[in-house]
């Protein structure tokens, strides 16, 4: 089930933090920056949803790694404008390196211990 997907819950954590900061935002930012926010952050747990659906998941894994790298660029822009005050500008980047951290993961998984067994037998 989704909900037990641990980059489903660690998203969904960022969203729920962010979403209420960004809605403080200036009324001339609420339809640009905020809403580019918003939109791109649909669109990764749409992604993050979708992962479960298909065979082919690294394609959609790598979707969502090139995502976050633009999500932490309109985050430091909001920061660099003052629209994001510094302590939640960490804390939001911190959560998405955490869950770049997980993506990472999620593509590139560790080999099993039997599998390293297997291999320095061959040695």
């Amino acid at each position: 089930m989704i909900n037990d997907f641990i980059l489903y819950q660690k998203y969904n954590d960022f969203v729920k933090y962010i979403f209420p900061i960004i809605e403080r935002f200036p009324n001339k930012e609420k339809f640009a920056l905020c809403t580019q926010i918003k939109n791109h952050c649909y669109s990764i747990i749409q992604n993050i949803i979708d992962v479960h659906r298909v065979k082919s998941k690294y394609p959609i894994f790598y979707k969502i790694d090139g995502q976050l790298v633009f999500l932490r660029w309109l985050l430091r822009h909001s920061h660099e404008r003052g629209y994001l005050c510094h302590h939640s500008f960490e804390v939001s980047v911190k959560m998405v390196d955490e869950i770049g951290k997980i993506t990472g993961r999620l593509l590139n998984p560790k080999p099993k211990e039997s599998e390293n067994s297997a291999n320095d037998n061959r040695f």
